[in-house]
């Protein structure tokens, strides 16, 4: 294979000199040598790839540390009514005066009659601000089919 590419480089060379003389000699050797890279280039093996390496461990906590706060409250919320009051009550009380604030212009803490009634009287109770936060580690959490509710209410409004 070396001896057809050096006699067809030869044949070129001299091709180019009877062709243009000494400039015609000059390109035929530039795109000899051309040639020869790119056939040299094209026999060199790719480097193997690298595997993607994951973030450092402090980069992937930051980039859902809120994910995981809601969602070790939303979790914490079954476990006992002490945990649900202490974690994911307050999480969504924000929730619920963030949006009472921003779509209907209520404040939850001054028009607790009309918070009541757009989150609905059967979930006030869970979520009512004057309602001191439970102690008894031992009463039942609120169920997942009731954080499903509530948030889907929040949803709503």
């Amino acid at each position: 294979m070396a001896v057809m590419a050096g006699l067809a480089a030869a044949i070129m060379v001299a091709a180019g000199y009877a062709v243009g003389g000494q400039t015609g000699l000059l390109a035929a050797v530039a795109l000899a040598a051309v040639a020869g890279m790119l056939a040299a280039r094209l026999r060199i093996p790719a480097p193997p790839r690298r595997p993607a390496r994951p973030p450092p461990e402090h980069e992937q906590d930051a980039e859902f540390a809120a994910y995981r706060r809601i969602d070790s409250a939303l979790g914490q919320a079954r476990v006992s009514r002490r945990h649900f009051d202490r974690t994911a009550r307050p999480l969504l009380q924000r929730l619920l005066a963030a949006l009472l604030a921003d779509r209907r212009r209520l404040d939850m803490s001054k028009d607790t009659g009309a918070a009541r009634e757009a989150l609905g009287d059967d979930l006030w109770p869970l979520l009512d601000p004057a309602r001191p936060a439970s102690e008894d580690s031992r009463a039942p959490g609120v169920s997942e089919q009731t954080l499903a509710r509530i948030i889907d209410r929040l949803e709503d409004l």
